[in-house]
């Protein structure tokens, strides 16, 4: 597999991860109100979940979608389900106080997990990525290479998003407008929800 591969690969990903979406609002919201150690987790979860739809694109779970598409309207609609659910739990809580006490293990890893694997698009995106960049025939190794090589941009992505989003000029501007900060993101959550369903 030559270089010019994994570059395009790679800027293909990078680009996905720098585009607006479910993903990196729950993580922004995870990094202002539970901290750096809650973000790290939430983005180990949204990586281990993009890997996972990865390497269900390159086994062909897109030709299941497209054979079958009440499975794929059926993952959307549970996936719209869930965002809406997140949305609405944003704007409940959006005039509480900032949490002092960061989340166990366990709820900022399942944050980030659920919200990535609630978005069934991604198997497609990833498979037109592999379609349009990678060469057709592409041994099985090359291709594990190139699975390895996704989960490590997810993970410095959002291992560099966690630090920046949680130094102290960040969390201040946060904690002054929480309530306006997680009510927009409902909204845009909400939107979201809406848009995979339709």
């Amino acid at each position: 597999m030559d270089v010019a591969t994994v570059l395009l690969f790679n800027l293909a990903i990078l680009g996905a991860l720098a585009s607006p979406g479910p993903a990196f609002i729950v993580m922004i919201r995870s990094a202002f109100a539970g901290g750096r150690r809650a973000a790290l987790l939430t983005g180990l979860g949204l990586s281990i979940a993009a890997v996972c739809w990865s390497i269900l694109a390159v086994l062909g779970l897109q030709v299941v979608f497209l054979a079958v598409p009440a499975a794929y309207v059926a993952l959307k609609i549970l996936g719209a389900g869930y965002l809406l659910w997140l949305a609405v739990s944003l704007w409940r809580h959006a005039d509480r106080p900032v949490e002092t006490v960061p989340p166990g293990f366990g709820r900022g890893f399942r944050l980030g997990l659920i919200t990535n694997m609630a978005n069934p698009k991604l198997v497609f995106f990833v498979a037109a990525i592999f379609s349009t960049v990678v060469p057709a025939g592409l041994p099985v190794t090359a291709k594990v290479q190139l699975i390895a090589n996704h989960f490590t941009i997810e993970l410095l992505w959002y291992g560099f998003a966690a630090f920046v989003l949680t130094t102290a000029p960040m969390r201040r501007a946060y904690i002054a407008m929480k309530t306006r900060f997680d009510k927009g993101a409902a909204l845009v959550l909400g939107a979201l929800a809406l848009r995979i369903v339709t």
